[in-house]
């Protein structure tokens, strides 16, 4: 005997919801954030291999979640090399985010890099993404920094624009 439509139907759906709730608990571990802080500029450059500090968003929040989203447009050029590049050193820029001046794991990442051209001085945009995510144990009013440095000391980087993204409980 064949299913008829409706049976078929509300299989599917079930199914689909049964495969969405096994996706969500595997994406939010630490439980719902509801709330969402947004910031968005652009504009910054640095020649400089100390992290300072592009972006700086402060919000109250209960105990729970967190997750902290960057989006950049940008490039990086190796400009302390000179001619001798050899595909040893090339420009990165590596990118990290504090809360409550406490690094956010997993640490800085790298953002941009020039992938080993040196040669090349017209800026080569790319854009790029990461999340941070963590579990705050307490509640109040909390800062996330945005920081960013370069690889290497007087390697020039650019952000274009970028957008900062705060979810949390």
């Amino acid at each position: 005997m064949r299913p008829s439509k409706r049976v078929v139907a509300v299989a599917a759906v079930l199914a689909l919801a049964a495969a969405g709730g096994v996706a969500r608990a595997a994406v939010n571990g630490g439980g719902a954030a509801g709330d969402v802080e947004f910031q968005t500029g652009g504009g910054v450059s640095t020649p400089s291999g100390s992290f300072i500090t592009v972006a700086t968003r402060s919000f109250t929040s209960g105990p729970g979640p967190i997750v902290v989203s960057f989006s950049a447009e940008g490039w990086d050029q190796d400009w302390t090399s000179g001619g001798s590049f050899a595909g040893h050193n090339y420009a990165a820029l590596r990118v990290r985010v504090l809360l409550n001046n406490t690094p956010v794991a997993p640490g800085a990442v790298v953002f941009f890099d020039n992938t080993g051209k040196i040669t090349i001085r017209t800026p080569r945009p790319t854009s790029t993404s990461f999340d941070w995510a963590a579990t705050m144990s307490s509640g109040g009013v909390k800062t996330v920094k945005v920081q960013v440095a370069n690889l290497h000391t007087f390697d020039m980087a650019q952000i274009n624009h970028y957008t900062l993204s705060i979810q949390h409980g």
